[in-house]
């Protein structure tokens, strides 16, 4: 009973000592977590901020912005189009990548991003379209014709899946393998 009794206080310092240890690795991570966002996100986004020209990327209003995964920024608008655009981070400026110039029919009004380098679009024509993004284009891999008015809303979904809202009053999920 003694050495059962001396095997659990050991197991049991053991588990403190770890404990401890855990907190001290923590605590050094969100330090340096804090000091990363406060070199990269602050002071970047200040000095940036002013080198994106709107009128370059769309001749009407962005209706949506997403960050890429790549961390390319891709817009849409009431001009139709698509734009992709990337940071050159040794002029600080903002190129355009990619200009989808009628995208849709109609207004863009929503974009998710997909896994396997995919983006989907939606439009006030009543569609949504899947496109595969390379580094200088779009290429449609299609067209979602489901809806039966304006398609405002479109957002990933886990397991290969995204779902789309239309004033239609429906939302519909799409299986992004084989939508």
């Amino acid at each position: 009973h003694d050495q059962l009794h001396i095997s659990n206080n050991k197991e049991i310092a053991s588990i403190k000592e770890d404990t401890q240890e855990l907190k001290r690795a923590i605590s050094i991570i969100k330090g340096e977590v804090h000091d990363i966002k406060k070199h990269l996100i602050g002071v970047p986004i200040q000095a940036l901020q002013h080198d994106v020209h709107i009128d370059k990327m769309h001749t009407s209003s962005i209706n949506f912005i997403l960050e890429l995964t790549d961390t390319r920024i891709a817009t849409c608008s009431w001009d139709n189009s698509i734009s992709i655009v990337s940071l050159d981070y040794q002029t600080k400026k903002w190129k355009q990548d990619i200009k989808q110039v009628n995208a849709h029919n109609d207004d863009v009004m929503c974009l998710c991003e997909l896994s396997n380098n995919r983006l989907v679009s939606c439009s006030d024509d009543e569609t949504i379209k899947v496109w595969s993004i390379t580094p200088t284009a779009l290429n449609l891999l299609s067209t979602l014709t489901k809806h039966t008015h304006y398609v405002f809303k479109v957002i990933p979904l886990s397991l290969n899946r995204f779902a789309s809202g239309s004033f239609d009053g429906t939302v519909k999920i799409w299986n992004s393998e084989s939508p």
